[in-house]
């Protein structure tokens, strides 16, 4: 976890700003049953249903290929069906994958500072 907030695998000068947006998704997906943190967690949830969907199409049309070509080359010239599955691997939003796995259960949460900032307005 703190290899992944402090960003040591990317080179210094992508760091502040990747350790700024981890930490921020980490408070967002950690606290998020906030009234004022509805609308991060719905985009983030958006984002990630969306990456799921194109693991998802990637993986049936790995599928379709292997079922109508086989395992030669691919029309591309690529490796074919073993370049189709690799690309299941990918995603775009990896930090919004990671972030998921280091979420504490919530009674672990240290308590906010202002808890009614994050409420609604009265």
């Amino acid at each position: 976890a703190r290899a992944f907030l402090e960003a040591t695998d990317l080179p210094p000068p992508e760091r502040s700003r990747a350790q700024r947006v981890r930490a921020g998704l980490l408070f967002i997906e950690s606290y998020r049953k906030l009234p004022l943190l509805a609308w991060p967690r719905l985009l983030i949830d958006t984002v990630v249903e969306l990456e799921e969907h194109l693991v998802l199409f990637r993986t049936r049309h790995a599928r379709m290929v292997e079922r109508v070509i086989g395992r030669r080359l691919g029309t591309g010239g690529s490796s074919g069906v073993d370049y189709l599955d690799a690309t299941t691997r990918y995603r775009i939003f990896k930090e919004l994958w990671t972030v998921r796995t280091l979420l504490l259960p919530p009674e672990a949460l240290p308590p906010l500072e202002n808890p009614g900032f994050y409420g609604f307005a009265h």
